[in-house]
């Protein structure tokens, strides 16, 4: 995708990908992946084990149940997609990117940046991840975003250079906190997903699916900090290689609350959004990680 950084020069390797994208078809990438989502569904236990339990714990089903079996292999295979994605949308053109996606609620980015408080975009390890960072490119914001280290070393460096041809700052999880807000005070967009595992990060107790878990409180923090407005949005793949996608009202952090109450409150709204979304479209969620309690238990 035409990128919008400047300076030096991009790395040989990102623009031998880019050409080599512009002319494979998205759907050959999705032809190749499936076979290879199948067998790393096969081979990573851990992983797969992982995404069983949370299709289960929504389904209050067993784990061994054929419909979370099937809902488990298709999200392996959606994000064998995704991959397939990673590797394409960067040939593509913003033509190509108007052709293919149909957003609902794109007003609503108009009306979070109205504010000048700048916006934290909420999303999750879910569908398209590249088009809706391909969303922002679009609308032309500059967005700062924070990543876990990935392995190979190799793989974090080309993800990060990826995302900067982008425009996506890409910064790491641990002590951002102030340049977050710095960010916000630009009237920047800040971008941070919500669904890290009951193992990652910091979060409250909240209901997710009708059952108990915990989900991070940073993006509700940040919005009582800033005073910026949270948009969840994403993006779905739909029939013939197109996309819907979807962005909410804008949430607002309620001053008149305790902190902790207005962290849990702020927090359960969006996940409001998101719970819709994985009742619609199970299988293109990536619940690689526990998502909830294995004792089915909060502290």
């Amino acid at each position: 995708m035409e990128g919008r950084a400047r300076g030096s020069p991009e790395p040989f390797f990102l623009t031998a990908h880019r050409a080599l994208a512009s002319i494979v078809p998205l759907e050959l990438g999705y032809l190749v992946s499936t076979p290879i989502a199948d067998l790393f569904y096969l081979l990573w236990r851990e992983k797969r084990e992982s995404t069983r339990r949370n299709y289960a714990r929504l389904l209050n089903r067993s784990p061994d149940d054929p419909e979370v079996e099937r809902l488990a292999r298709n999200s392996f295979r959606h994000f064998g997609r995704y991959i397939a994605e990673l590797l394409s949308v960067q040939g593509w053109d913003l033509d190509d990117l108007r052709d293919r996606v149909t957003i609902h609620g794109d007003d609503h980015f108009a009306e979070a940046l109205a504010h000048r408080r700048g916006v934290i975009f909420t999303s999750a390890h879910m569908g398209s991840i590249e088009i809706a960072s391909a969303l922002l490119l679009l609308h032309g914001y500059r967005v700062t975003s924070v990543m876990n280290p990935l392995r190979p070393r190799w793989l974090h460096w080309w993800v990060v250079k990826v995302r900067e041809r982008m425009g996506v700052t890409l910064l790491p999880t641990e002590g951002t906190g102030l340049r977050l807000l710095r960010a916000l005070r630009r009237n920047e967009l800040v971008a941070l997903v919500l669904d890290l595992g009951v193992m990652n990060g910091e979060g409250r107790p909240v209901t997710f699916f009708g059952h108990r878990t915990y989900f991070p409180t940073a993006p509700a923090r940040l919005a009582r900090l800033s005073g910026a407005p949270i948009l969840f949005g994403l993006a779905v793949r739909r029939p013939g290689g197109r996309f819907a996608a979807y962005v909410s009202p804008p949430i607002f952090a309620d001053p008149s609350l305790e902190p902790e109450e207005d962290a849990h409150h702020t927090t359960q709204r969006v996940l409001e959004h998101f719970e819709r979304f994985v009742a619609r479209y199970p299988d293109q969620w990536y619940p690689f990680r526990d998502m909830f309690p294995l004792d089915g238990t909060l502290p």
